[in-house]
């Protein structure tokens, strides 16, 4: 008896082809990413899909397709083919008897090889490499240009020598883009335009590649397009004006700025959105507020513990005075010490806790609120800053500054004594070392005589940062201009975080003004007869602020923080440099029309 070996269905199932079903499937699912890698590209040099399936020349570099015994009828189809993709440098006819002169070589390496010498160099030097498999990785913008999709600009070259690209490239993003190609092209283009329009960058187009590439790589699907439209909006808000507006805005007079200025004070919603005071507290709020303090605990301000206000035999606070910041690439540090964030208690000693009270029924319940009255005697708009200390009611006002503005005239500078107990004047900051020297004005003094003089409900404030220069002087006033408001940061999504930028910042940018220096060491001694005298052994004649109205007869001032004079100055030339922008660009927009 013979035996038959038994067949398995797989074997049995066979296509017209000799083939087995598995492998009709695999040829079938098989990958395609090096089949048409030896044909150029049919639309070169004018492609632009990041992974195409043809090939763009030498920096290509493709894998060898497998060789398989080739056929007659695949021979017939390869010479086909080929006359079909030819550049023009050779006939049909020579190009089917360049395949069929190869011998010994599979009919598909002969041609890929001859296809290769039919593109043009220069063609694929101009086009970014497209690594194999859709591989992601970062593409270096091309050095020539090519056909342009986006109109260039007169800027095409920075000072350097850098030219700027042509196109906008999308670069490919690990391990997924977050937008279609063609969505991401069109948010790339305008984000160049606005820089080309802004005259923010001498090379938009790269740049903007590069910050569509950082944007797309950090956020996903569903922030990608936001993302970028809050981006390309805040550029328009940032945008430097050309030279000749420049020069323009430094001849707009006086009254035309103060006419401007109402077009920046911030709308109610811009308020609430920084943390100002919309409405004043009512009466059962400031009750509520005022039993929820009657424990008598507070969090320290910076050491975040518990602690009794007025309590002796407290713990000694250790605490970091700098801020926090991150490397890329690293942990947290602290500004004061260089010491990674969780390592230490911390770097400077205190002796007692401090604390900061944000909620404005309590600040209600300790200190009424004021408000200016109205009439035409006040100024059209000053510049104010503050100096806060810490008491055994919080932060309070210990020095108040007043500017006229736009002249930065000084119309108020003086010490303030806090109606509670004094812990820490916080020198480093604000500079005051005693508070306790006779003739310094009371709070309530202080304040009556600014609002009898100098702010009136129609006045408007300007400085940075005024809620919390507001909540010290206890005023309920909603016509102010801050300038960490007017002058927003460039990234959206740390705005949406509640960063603002630095007075600082603001300064050494726009007005190339370095300020709030902390290394002083001279001591300034005002009285109202104009009479320095200097108490310490350094005397500067050139440190001593002007004499101001409703000064104390005489007080000490050790000049070791921030200067509150040098701040309110600041801001008003903030605030009058973009208003002079502002005006000179309207004159051109009208002259243009007029034309």
């Amino acid at each position: 008896m013979i035996l038959k070996q038994k067949t398995t269905p797989r074997q049995t199932l066979r296509t017209k082809k000799g083939r087995t079903r598995g492998q009709a499937h695999r040829i079938m699912f098989r990958s395609s990413s090096a089949l048409y890698a030896h044909i150029p590209c049919p639309v070169l040099p004018l492609c632009r899909l990041p992974h195409c399936l043809f090939s763009h020349g030498q920096q290509h570099q493709f894998q060898r397709p497998v060789e398989r015994p080739v056929r007659k009828q695949q021979l017939a189809n390869s010479g086909a083919a080929s006359s079909c993709v030819n550049t023009g440098k050779e006939s049909d006819s020579s190009r089917s008897s360049t395949i069929q002169s190869v011998k010994g070589k599979n009919n598909s390496l002969a041609f890929r090889e001859t296809a290769k010498r039919d593109v043009p160099a220069t063609e694929s030097s101009t086009l970014p490499t497209t690594p194999l498999k859709r591989a992601r990785q970062q593409v270096s913008l091309p050095s020539k240009p090519t056909k342009s999709t986006v109109a260039t600009s007169s800027l095409t070259a920075s000072e350097d020598g850098a030219k700027d690209s042509s196109v906008v490239y999308i670069l490919p993003v690990k391990p997924h883009p977050p937008a279609l190609h063609s969505q991401r092209l069109q948010l790339a283009t305008a984000l160049a335009k606005a820089l080309r329009d802004n005259r923010l960058s001498m090379t938009p187009n790269n740049a903007a590649s590069a910050k569509e590439l950082e944007i797309a790589s950090r956020t996903t699907s569903l922030t990608y397009a936001n993302t970028m439209k809050q981006h390309i909006i805040s550029l328009g808000k940032r945008g430097k004006q050309p030279a000749k507006v420049a020069n323009e805005a430094k001849e707009v007079p006086t009254e035309r700025i103060l006419e401007y200025l109402p077009q920046f004070v911030h709308k109610e919603w811009q308020l609430e959105e920084n943390k100002y005071m919309t409405s004043l507290p009512s009466e059962k709020h400031i009750d509520e507020a005022r039993a929820a303090a009657a424990s008598g605990y507070e969090i320290c301000d910076r050491c975040t513990r518990y602690f009794m206000v007025g309590a002796d035999g407290q713990a000694e606070c250790v605490h970091h005075w700098g801020k926090p910041y991150r490397v890329k690439g690293s942990d947290k540090k602290f500004s004061c010490c260089g010491e990674m964030e969780g390592m230490t208690a911390g770097c400077r000693t205190s002796p007692k806790h401090v604390f900061r009270i944000t909620h404005y029924p309590r600040l209600a319940a300790m200190i009424p609120y004021r408000i200016a009255a109205s009439g035409d005697m006040f100024p059209a708009a000053v510049a104010l800053d503050c100096e806060m200390g810490y008491t055994t009611l919080g932060t309070e006002l210990i020095r108040l500054t007043i500017l006229e503005f736009p002249s930065n005239k000084v119309l108020y500078d003086s010490l303030v004594k806090p109606i509670g107990d004094v812990i820490d004047l916080n020198t480093q900051y604000s500079g005051v070392t005693s508070v306790d020297e006779p003739g310094i004005p009371t709070f309530d003094a202080a304040m009556k005589t600014v609002l009898e003089n100098y702010i009136g409900s129609e006045t408007i404030l300007i400085g940075h940062g005024l809620e919390n220069d507001l909540a010290a002087m206890r005023l309920f006033h909603q016509k102010v201009i801050d300038t960490s408001i007017l002058f927003p940061l460039d990234n959206p999504e740390l705005v949406s975080r509640g960063y603002k930028r630095s007075l600082k910042s603001l300064a050494s940018s726009w007005l190339q003004r370095d300020i709030q220096a902390c290394s002083r060491s001279a001591a300034v001694v005002r009285s109202t007869t104009a009479e320095v005298v200097s108490k310490s052994s350094v005397a500067d004649s050139d440190s001593a602020a002007p004499s101001s109205v409703g000064a104390p007869e005489a007080f000490t001032l050790k000049q070791e923080g921030h200067d509150s004079i040098e701040d309110a100055k600041a801001a008003a030339d903030l605030v009058a440099l973009k208003a002079k922008f502002m005006l000179a660009l309207q004159d051109q927009k009208r002259a243009a029309a007029t034309c």
